[in-house]
């Protein structure tokens, strides 16, 4: 996951890249795997996985790493062309790790993240006028979306990638067994997270632990731990654990279609 998030930023920081041309959505250059991504289940709000659907649109396909092999395809409406969707390979295995798909205004409005080799989609993010709004992912590699984070205006930003630095709250179902048992509340670097150790679908006040995520916050390439809601000393370790992957998390790649790689490139729209 490490691996992944550092290749997604060097490589949507834009090297020069080859333009392959536009193609529709058949033949043997398409992603493998493309459409096969699915979406773990227990997702709260019934979300699905995106479609970027090349049927009837221009298609430019884009090479990183000069290796003949495609690692970016770009979906344009063919009338406004206006870019709708990307794929992305940024470990340059065939497979899809990255969907990004952009509003009418051409900023990013939602983003689809596969970690591993799986073809699963493990985190989701939701943006609203290009802003991150909300988060959902799988921090215990079980194929289920188990974290939800919550973003509020205002919140402060990593200088370099743009991105919140924490979100305002989470919830979190640290057990795997379909409901919210974890609380946290961020309040400038300190966060409070209160758990439900009674199985009553209620923070227990006894159980809240207040943690100083100051020095926390400069750890961006951790991943994200397997918290147990029945471990109860263990627990404040591991949420201090987990506390440092905020950044590790929200250090996904950040491009938007105005800095691309079809423009670095000399692509044509």
């Amino acid at each position: 996951m490490i691996f992944t998030r550092l290749v997604a930023t060097a490589v949507l920081a834009l090297a020069p890249l080859a333009l392959l041309g536009p193609t529709g959505c058949s033949g043997d250059d398409k992603m493998t795997g493309v459409a096969d991504a699915k979406l773990p289940k227990g997702v709260k709000g019934g979300f699905e996985h995106e479609s970027c659907d090349e049927s009837g649109n221009r298609v430019e396909i884009l090479d990183t790493n000069n290796d003949g092999k495609p690692d970016i395809r770009r979906v344009f409406d063919k009338k406004s062309q206006r870019e709708i969707c990307r794929v992305v390979d940024l470990n340059h295995d065939g497979k899809p790790d990255l969907y990004e798909y952009f509003d009418g205004n051409g900023a990013v409005r939602r983003r689809e993240f596969c970690y591993d080799d799986t073809g699963v989609v493990n985190a989701i993010e939701h943006y609203d006028g290009g802003r991150m709004t909300q988060r959902e992912y799988d921090t215990s590699g079980q194929h289920k979306i188990d974290t939800w984070d919550y973003f509020e205006p205002g919140l402060p930003l990593d200088p370099k990638t743009g991105r919140p630095i924490h979100p305002s709250r989470r919830e979190r179902d640290t057990a795997g067994a379909g409901r919210v048992d974890q609380w946290w509340t961020w309040q400038g670097s300190k966060v409070s997270i209160a758990r439900d150790t009674s199985g009553d679908g209620k923070p227990d006040p006894a159980s809240t632990v207040v943690l100083d995520q100051g020095a926390a916050e400069a750890d961006a390439g951790a991943p994200a731990p397997v918290a147990k809601a029945s471990d109860g000393g263990a627990a404040a370790s591991t949420d201090a654990s987990a506390a440092s992957t905020d950044a590790g998390a929200a250090a996904a790649p950040a491009t938007t279609p105005h800095s691309d790689a079809g423009t670095s490139g000399g692509g044509k729209r």
